[in-house]
């Protein structure tokens, strides 16, 4: 829960927010929907405002704000999800994708195996979307799993680019070694947990690309916190020119009144 200082800090993000959309958000409206969004950490919700005033336009609703909470969370919207999820249907691929996709996908795998792949993204968008909303009404993080297909050479590829995408950590990903059994002979993940040595017979461009990966992997919170606070600076500056620019026209309307 956010303390009355960050909740302050919120009102004043979804009002200067508003107004960039271009429209105007009264002190009680934000006030109302600060506290539904009061639930998560600053941290997150600074993310998702910056997501929202640079990737979305229109008004300011909290579906809005929602949506982009859940892809900081790791949690794709519907079509990404079909995306991913879909590759299911071939059964020599691994999917890594959250326990809300792999419940919908349950629900459209029989229809998508009869052919009808239109009937299937249907039943997945719909089962999906539902499922979401429940877990953002008990304000659940998504949970990541991982589908094991029988092509140990995909198994690699599919765990090292979730990595890359941000939905599994490399320790996490660092936790299912045991049942991927990777097929080259040497574990992907060992370089990006820091286990050189159990990776000493993996190829050297692989070796090379995946330390390189473990060191962005390693940089990233760093880079996320200096991006975090330059954005959250620009915002109290452009908060404090509006407020500056707001007293200069209250002081002028004094005045003209004064001179009448």
């Amino acid at each position: 829960m956010l303390d009355d200082r960050d909740t302050e800090w919120l009102v004043e993000q979804l009002i200067g927010t508003s107004e960039l959309l271009g429209q105007e958000m009264s002190p009680n409206a934000a006030a109302m929907l600060a506290d539904d969004l009061s639930v998560y950490p600053r941290e997150l919700l600074a993310k998702a405002m910056a997501r929202v005033r640079t990737e979305h336009s229109g008004r300011l609703t909290p579906k809005a704000i929602l949506d982009r909470i859940d892809e900081v969370m790791g949690r794709p919207g519907a079509n990404e999800a079909w995306a991913m999820a879909s590759r299911a249907l071939d059964e020599r691929d691994t999917v890594v994708w959250t326990s809300e996709m792999s419940e919908a996908w349950g629900v459209a795998r029989d229809v998508a195996a009869g052919g009808d792949m239109v009937g299937a993204r249907m039943s997945f968008i719909s089962a999906y979307e539902r499922l979401v909303r429940t877990a953002r009404d008990e304000r659940r993080l998504p949970e990541v799993t991982v589908s094991i297909g029988w092509d140990g050479e995909l198994r690699g590829q599919a765990v090292e680019k979730a990595v890359q995408l941000g939905y599994l950590t490399a320790e996490k990903a660092a936790e299912h070694l045991p049942a991927l059994g990777f097929t080259p002979g040497f574990k992907p993940i060992a370089l990006l947990a820091g286990k050189v040595e159990e990776a000493a017979d993996a190829p050297p461009d692989v070796r090379a690309r995946l330390a390189q990966l473990r060191e962005e992997l390693a940089s990233a919170p760093e880079r996320r916190r200096l991006a975090r606070e330059q954005q959250l600076r620009a915002d109290e500056e452009e908060l404090q020119r509006r407020k500056a620019e707001t007293q200069r026209r209250v002081d002028e309307a004094i005045a003209k009144g004064l001179e009448a």
